[in-house]
């Protein structure tokens, strides 16, 4: 398995007011909503991981003089695909701003999207380990006849990856990546995106944004495509 850099897509909401102050109470109120802190943030990442695995993604190895036959099954192939969606502010207009409003404004936007631009690094490097962790993974199984057997350790290994990174897994791994960047850089505040006096007020920069949803196909007979999904949104 390999891991995938998918699509960054970048949406906006429009943001304004006379002054930064009203501008900063207009994030207050449009600006995405962390669902753990109950919170709005200038700008949100929101991530989704996708596992894809084939009936030739297989790779079988038997075990020499077994009785009853014995495989051991890993993978050979397949991805684990990182898309991310950004949400920033956008300045309605600079209508009624200073020159000086609006440069910090935009100074400060463009801050916030090299924060959010680094939470979608820091998922695809996190796809990286977890298709390192899918190909670890070995399971066996025995049959009659080599076929039987590799069916059977087929069918063990997709109930190991479902049982290692089903349930709350996943989604707890992608808030734990999200916690560690946002420690490391303290919500944007090392990269420059922290709003200066002109502001009335501090305001962090992102979201960590989770719904996680799991799909786990059913395999076809004769190795025919089987598909292990995974999707996590930050």
């Amino acid at each position: 398995m390999i891991a995938k850099r998918g699509s960054t897509a970048t949406k906006t909401y429009a943001v304004s007011g006379k002054t930064l102050d009203e501008i900063n109470k207009d994030m207050m109120k449009k600006g995405p909503t962390d669902p753990n802190e109950s919170r709005k943030y200038s700008g949100s990442c929101k991530g989704e991981l996708v596992v894809a695995i084939g009936g030739s993604d297989f790779a079988f190895e038997t075990t020499p003089d077994s009785s009853p036959l014995e495989v051991t099954a890993k993978l050979k192939a397949g991805t684990l695909t990182s898309n991310s969606v950004i949400t920033m502010p956008k300045l309605a207009s600079e209508k009624g701003l200073s020159p000086d409003a609006v440069k910090e404004l935009k100074r400060f936007i463009s801050k916030v999207l090299v924060h959010e631009q680094g939470h979608a690094d820091s998922y695809f490097d996190l796809a990286g380990t977890m298709a390192d962790e899918f190909n670890e993974l070995t399971a066996t199984g025995t049959g009659k006849d080599e076929r039987s057997a590799q069916m059977a350790a087929q069918k063990a290994l997709i109930d190991k990856m479902s049982k290692t990174f089903g349930g709350s897994v996943l989604g707890d791994r992608i808030k734990a990546d999200a916690a560690a960047y946002d420690a490391k850089n303290k919500h944007g505040a090392t990269q420059g995106a922290v709003k200066r006096s002109a502001f009335s007020f501090p305001f962090p920069t992102s979201a960590a944004q989770l719904s996680f949803q799991q799909r786990l196909g059913d395999k076809l007979a004769d190795f025919g495509l089987f598909r292990f999904s995974r999707t996590s949104h930050i």
